[in-house]
């Protein structure tokens, strides 16, 4: 009896055992930055306001605003009447995180048909565990409206020798070049950060009470009992009759 006690005991342990894990999804975080500031948020918008709020007194007004809607990501760098070159200038992006990967093995989106490219934005900005900064730029990847990035030694903007069989900390795309990108169909592929859930706790399967000093339960006990006791009052009474 209590081996087979002990054998149930193993077996809800090893069925308990084992951590259960997920990866987490891909997340694409807007964010908007200005003057020393970042902002998350869906959407989400700064500003650019010449020497007020620390901003430089030579930048032009301007906003920055991103947005992730419907799997379509929108990313705009705007300063009215100002040119692009002075609004490139100023002290303003929007941008969008990418969350969930550890490693990246592949990046691509589709541009819509009025999106800007450029040669520095929209861009992907990654952060590898060695603390190097990697830009891969739109243009150079960009064939037709379908932009992959190579994310070599070849493909670093940055000469850092790419990302290829690195960790990553940071994953971001970037919109610091006057104008606005509008990205579809964003696709990331690495290996996925794991979460493990709580391992929960092992249950101990229910048993009869035994003896102190054997495997005979007390219930088998009591019951022979009973039976002695009833036997013994059925002789007393056929005695005395």
């Amino acid at each position: 009896m209590k081996r087979l006690f002990m054998i149930a005991a193993a077996i809800a342990a090893l069925a308990f055992g084992s951590v259960a894990a997920y990866a987490t999804s891909v997340t694409v975080s807007p964010w908007a930055y200005s003057c020393g500031h970042t902002d998350f948020g869906n959407p989400v918008t700064r500003a650019d306001t010449p020497d007020e709020n620390g901003c430089p007194a030579t930048d032009v007004a301007g906003d920055a605003a991103a947005a992730y809607t419907g799997g379509t990501l929108t990313l705009s760098k705007l300063c009215g009447e100002a040119t692009a070159a002075k609004c490139t200038a100023d002290d303003l992006a929007s941008g969008a995180t990418i969350g969930g990967l550890k490693t990246l093995t592949a990046a691509s989106f589709d541009l819509a048909p009025e999106s800007y490219c450029g040669a520095g934005a929209p861009r992907l900005n990654v952060v590898t565990s060695d603390g190097d900064t990697h830009f891969f730029g739109c243009a150079a990847n960009k064939s037709g409206s379908h932009v992959s990035f190579n994310l070599t030694a070849a493909g670093d903007g940055n000469a850092k020798g790419g990302i290829v069989g690195k960790a990553v900390k940071s994953i971001d795309i970037v919109q610091d070049e006057a104008g606005t990108a509008i990205l579809m169909n964003l696709s990331f592929t690495g290996e996925a950060i794991v979460t493990a859930t709580p391992t929960p706790a092992a249950t101990a399967p229910p048993q009869l009470a035994t003896t102190g000093g054997g495997e005979l339960p007390i219930g088998l006990l009591l019951g022979g009992s009973l039976i002695v006791v009833g036997l013994a009052a059925l002789a007393l009474r056929r005695r005395i009759a």
